[in-house]
């Protein structure tokens, strides 16, 4: 039999309830991915905030502000940063009733309605850091904070210089560098904590 660290099951609880959510996103009669900001909560919930609580809980208890905090980060990344993909499939969620942020507000409101999701995330872990929420090491955090930052300006100047550009065929730049975004990011407070 295997037993979880601590005798605990948090991990499976969370991971649990984290499918359920994005279950809710494609699934009728649920199916968030037509509400507007509610298909990108049901994003951000399971796949950014739950699941680093989840991968938290492997080693540590959930009890507390730090792992939530870690998941808030991530969490309000995605809140944004998910749209990045809605762009392109813009004329394809139409016809199935998606009205996704594009949809409601059209490209250039909706780039810059998301565009904070990529900076003020980042700058959370540099002030979690000075706060003390955070315990990894501190240099590497601060410095986490600055480069991804930095990258996530450097995403909303790609975004907003011409915002047309994300509505067309083909996925723009931005949806590639939100996945990098999120690689380099949990390498980061990785690396973080484990110096």
């Amino acid at each position: 039999m295997i037993v979880a660290p601590g005798g605990r099951h948090e991990c499976f609880w969370i991971v649990l309830v984290a499918t359920i959510i994005t279950f809710l996103y494609s699934v009728p009669p649920a199916r968030t991915k037509r509400l507007g900001i509610w298909a990108n909560v049901t994003i951000a919930i399971p796949r950014g905030v739950l699941l680093k609580v989840a991968g938290w809980s492997a080693v540590k208890t959930i009890y507390g502000v730090e792992p939530w905090y870690i998941g808030a980060i991530f969490g309000l990344f995605l809140l944004g940063a998910s749209t990045t993909k809605d762009f392109a499939d813009m004329e394809g969620d139409a016809r199935g009733g998606c009205r996704t942020l594009p949809i409601i507000y059209g490209v250039r409101r909706a780039a810059w309605m998301i565009s904070p999701s990529f900076v003020v995330p980042f700058l959370m872990i540099s002030a979690g850091a000075w706060a003390g929420v955070l315990t990894g090491n501190f240099l590497l955090l601060q410095l986490l904070s600055l480069v991804m930052t930095a990258y996530g300006l450097y995403v909303c100047y790609l975004m907003l210089r011409r915002p047309e550009d994300l509505a067309v065929e083909e996925n723009h730049v931005s949806w590639a560098h939100m996945y990098r975004m999120m690689f380099v990011a949990q390498i980061g407070f990785a690396l973080s904590y484990l110096l």
